[in-house]
């Protein structure tokens, strides 16, 4: 508790000093620091699954990556030589990197920083090399197990006992996911009733799907990894590595739409494959691998478009991002009239792509032998390599899978907006992350359904929707929702998803109402 209400405090101190020093604030201070702040304390020393760090390490990282920042973002001043007809003169120029080199220097500084520790501090190598040196004794090398993480993923394990056991309406309740289900059909009816007249047409409804189907994508990948017992954080970034590659394939290299969308999901697949490489191969946790691919690959797409937005090329490519009936006008199909018509005429294909993707993932998920290894790699890693399993291998496939969902999310959003942007996913993967708790993920891993990350995506979907709706009052003013409250919302729902996972189903309140209900039934029907 003391360790949090410093840090509340010292980020209290350092807004103030930022008021101060700015003399003002915006509502996007502060974005994104707490994960620069997290890397200057890797950087620093600190290991992620703690027992290390220090104050004056952390100092020394935050100082770095400061200095780092500086000097990668003023340049290097030079001298350059200009020769105009017989006269060389010398004039002054600033040599500086292009643009996103700041962010993957930073994440490959934060992943070469982690590799210290397994690779030279765990293994002892300059005690080792000193003793080869002096003739003395190897010392002894002890590998350090997560022991504790390892213990806290089995917590759930009863849940599953107790769904089975379960009759009726408890059967549904016990399930990991069933929040999120509830809370999309609550949240879908609060809309019904705040706009009966607008939010159940067509047109509104395939409108929340297609600002859906992005994050129900990403979500997707991320279901695997969590299961895993990893985290993702680099999808958003990976998502704009992915479109950047694309639009520069389509607008500088002029190449046609199949192989504008091959090139970008391959650079998705390569920023999927290090992250695994990373993670399985070297040992780093996810958490540091996928943080260190989070600013390289948003540097990398900064840097492939120069910083720019890139828009203009072939509407062939843009047609993923259509709607079905925009498809039949451009191939010349007449258009199909009655009901099937008009829902043509509002489903985009990207939402018809996402509910393949969708269907595959959850079948491969809950019903293969591939889903089981998911599970018990998550559920107890040791024990999942002693019975065989291959969990490194497990491991490098959901990784690459989260990567490939999040590169077809960044070429779907080149095409739908018919341009791209540096800054397209941006914050996308907090949503995600926070899908798949909120649909009854665990962060231990073990856990996880499809539907139910879908559900968690379309609790954040249906709440943003509902924040920009324009409601109309019995005077007949309109009224808006603040849209700054929406993410205190989602971080509520999110820590209410997770309470409930502790004290409700872990903690089986809900299992000792079910059996205390029957108990008494059971007397009633007795004494009768």
């Amino acid at each position: 508790i003391r360790a949090y209400i410093l840090s509340s405090l010292c980020a209290t101190l350092a807004g103030l000093m930022t008021v101060a020093q700015d003399k003002g604030i915006t509502s996007q201070a502060g974005l994104l620091t707490e994960l620069i702040v997290i890397a200057s304390v890797i950087i620093g020393g600190a290991s992620i699954l703690g027992g290390r760090g220090r104050v004056i390490g952390s100092y020394i990282g935050a100082m770095l990556v400061a200095l780092l920042h500086k000097v990668l973002r003023e340049g290097v001043p030079i001298v350059r030589e200009v020769r105009v007809g017989d006269t060389v003169m010398q004039v002054k120029a600033t040599s500086t990197l292009p643009a996103g080199a700041i962010p993957a220097f930073i994440g490959a500084l934060l992943i070469l920083a982690v590799l210290i520790e397994p690779y030279i501090i765990r293994r002892k190598l300059p005690q080792r090399l000193f003793a080869r040196l002096t003739g003395r004794p190897l010392p002894r090398i002890v590998e350090a197990e997560g022991v504790a993480i390892e213990g806290a993923q089995t917590r759930g394990s009863t849940v599953a006992d107790r769904a089975v056991t379960a009759r009726g309406i408890g059967r549904f309740l016990v399930r990991r996911d069933a929040l999120a289900i509830i809370l999309t059909v609550m949240l879908w009816f609060v809309g019904l009733g705040l706009r009966p007249d607008y939010w159940a047409g067509l047109p509104n409804s395939f409108a929340i799907l297609l600002n859906y189907t992005e994050l129900a994508l990403l979500t997707l990948g991320l279901t695997y990894v969590i299961a895993c017992g990893d985290i993702d954080l680099s999808v958003g970034a990976v998502l704009a590595l992915s479109g950047s590659a694309a639009a520069y394939g389509l607008k500088v290299m002029g190449l046609d739409p199949v192989s504008a969308m091959a090139l970008g999901l391959f650079a998705g697949l390569l920023a999927g494959a290090v992250n695994a490489m990373v993670t399985v191969g070297f040992g780093l946790p996810a958490f540091i691998a996928t943080l260190g691919m989070f600013y390289i690959a948003r540097g990398l797409a900064s840097w492939i478009v120069a910083g720019q937005q890139l828009t203009g090329w072939t509407e062939a490519y843009n047609l993923i991002g259509r709607k079905v009936g925009d498809i039949f006008s451009h191939l010349g199909i007449p258009p199909v009239g009655g009901f099937l018509g008009e829902i043509l005429e509002v489903v985009s294909v990207q939402t018809l792509w996402m509910a393949l993707v969708a269907i595959v993932a959850g079948v491969v998920l809950a019903r293969t032998p591939f889903g089981y290894m998911v599970y018990a790699t998550g559920g107890n890693r040791r024990a999942a390599g002693y019975a065989g399993i291959a969990t490194g291998r497990v491991r490098f496939q959901a990784l690459m899978f989260s990567a490939l969902c999040a590169a077809m999310a960044g070429c779907i959003n080149v095409a739908y907006f018919r341009s791209f942007n540096p800054v397209a996913g941006q914050f996308r993967e907090l949503d995600a992350i926070a899908a798949v708790i909120i649909g009854g993920g665990s962060i231990f891993g073990g856990f996880g359904t499809i539907i139910g990350s879908l559900a968690g995506a379309a609790v954040i979907t249906l709440i943003r929707a509902l924040l920009q709706l324009n409601i109309v009052t019995a005077s007949g003013a309109t009224l808006s929702l603040p849209q700054h409250w929406v993410n205190s919302f989602i971080g509520g729902i999110l820590i209410l998803a997770v309470l409930i996972d502790i004290w409700v189903r872990q903690g089986g309140l809900l299992d000792r109402f079910l059996r205390r209900r029957r108990s008494s039934e059971t007397r009633k029907a007795a004494n009768a």
